[in-house]
């Protein structure tokens, strides 16, 4: 059986609501990281169910530009999407000088959740 991604958007759901007394900001940058990969997941899946390669280099970039140079505006819009999400992961994984909090992580799963209903509608799902 392979890994369900969208257990990651469950994870980042529980992740914001952290009550870990001085981990709140640990809990909602992964709660961003994980929202970006659940649908990265499922896009990538899609993808090679669809017989796109995508390449071991620059993976995250040729899987974003593959659906933003669809002529399908869905598709299109996955794309952009996944721009925005990629770009608040690398800022939470990476940049401790700017402070995460809980409306930053709300609305980076809220985007994710808004992408999954794209891929749905596109039939990733």
């Amino acid at each position: 059986m392979s890994f369900d991604w969208k257990s990651y958007l469950q994870l980042s759901e529980g992740l914001i609501k952290c009550q870990a007394t001085g981990l709140e900001e640990a809990c909602f940058r992964s709660a961003i990281s994980r929202s970006y990969y659940a649908i990265f997941g499922i896009a990538s899946n899609y993808l090679k169910s669809n017989g796109v390669t995508i390449p071991p280099v620059d993976t995250h970039k040729s899987l974003r530009n593959e659906f933003k140079n669809s002529h399908d505006h869905t598709k299109k819009k996955i794309g952009q999407n996944l721009d925005r999400l990629w770009k608040d992961r690398k800022e939470a994984d990476y940049n401790d000088a700017v402070s995460i909090n809980i409306n930053k992580a709300q609305i980076s799963h809220q985007m994710a959740l808004r992408i999954l209903q794209d891929l749905k509608s596109v039939g990733a799902l």
